[in-house]
């Protein structure tokens, strides 16, 4: 299996171990994020579609979530990126598009050749004359002072290098670039129960519809076929944050029957649940829940909203 070295990084497809040149660090991918990143490897600098990263990841015939698997699988190679150093650039989304690596890529080699050669060398000196050993001049020669001195200055730099790496404060982790979105069932809170129930999801799935036509930019929206294993818990906020590594939470509510209805939105920031953005819906003489038009004045107000500067606060890090 080949290694990669592209940026400052260093990929052995082999073991999945990711390392940061020099850095000292390394982080090891799981086989789907690992098949990521030789996707992106293989094709540097060039967009990447969603199809065929699937296809790189899960193989032809597996049954995923197209959407959500491939977003919480691109969020964690971001994560390990940004884990040793990596700019926040590196991976970008193109909207609509598809993923591209920024960095020239190159065959992560010359190492293990140069260790080779040496041990070539060792065994025959005429084998390799790039590799044959130096002959040394004999104890006490002037080269061999002069050798001396410069490796005890290099011996100072070095520990002076360490000391002030030693003491330096640890860099924050860039910013996230990319925020993944799920829309959960909207609560019903009067009229009939199962009514309710299906009113509540009709409108989230609308609203999943219509933000994905909106391309809110940064934004990545999770399926709900992602959310069907955690519905029902009452730790369903946090644990969709956990499992499908969801930034952002959007949750509702739907009060009224007969002709009045109020419909709530609520844009929740995870983990922690800090509400970004909130907008509430009146709605008089309507003999049905008007799931359309609520649909259509929510995502018009969040898209204004997050053009006014509700992108840059969802994009700045919660607080721990």
């Amino acid at each position: 299996m080949p290694r990669y070295r592209f940026d400052e990084f260093v990929f052995d497809s082999s073991d999945g171990r990711l390392s940061r040149e020099g850095a000292g660090e390394t982080v090891t991918l799981r086989p789907q994020v690992g098949r990521l990143l030789v996707a992106l490897l293989e094709a540097p600098r060039r967009v990447i579609g969603r199809e065929p990263l699937c296809r790189a990841v899960w193989g032809e015939k597996a049954v995923v979530d197209f959407e959500s698997g491939l977003a919480a699988i691109v969020h964690e190679l971001r994560q390990a990126l940004a884990r040793l150093g990596g700019p926040a650039d590196l991976l970008e989304t193109i909207p609509r598009r598809g993923y591209r690596l920024n960095a020239d890529v190159a065959p992560a080699s010359d190492s293990a050749s140069a260790l080779e050669r040496r041990a070539r060398a060792d065994n025959d000196p005429g084998a390799d004359p790039e590799a044959r050993p130096v002959k040394q001049p004999p104890p006490g020669s002037s080269g061999s002072r002069r050798r001396l001195g410069w490796a005890a200055a290099g011996l100072l730099l070095l520990v002076l290098a360490l000391a002030a790496w030693w003491v330096r404060p640890t860099p924050l982790p860039p910013p996230a670039t990319e925020l993944a979105l799920a829309v959960l069932p909207f609560e019903h809170f009067d009229g009939e129960p199962e009514n309710g129930r299906r009113t509540g999801l009709l409108l989230a799935d609308r609203l999943l519809a219509a933000l994905w036509q909106a391309e809110l930019q940064d934004v990545v929206l999770i399926g709900r076929v992602s959310l069907l294993p955690y519905q029902g818990r009452p730790d369903v906020a946090a644990v969709v944050a956990d499992k499908l590594g969801v930034q952002l939470l959007m949750e509702g509510s739907i009060v009224g029957d007969e002709s009045e209805w109020q419909v709530s939105a609520r844009l929740l920031r995870m983990p922690g649940g800090r509400v970004l953005w909130s907008e509430t819906l009146h709605w008089n003489e309507a003999p049905e829940m008007p799931v359309r038009a609520s649909v259509g004045h929510l995502v018009e107000r969040l898209e204004q909203a997050w053009a006014a500067g509700l992108r840059e606060r969802a994009l700045q890090t919660p607080e721990s």
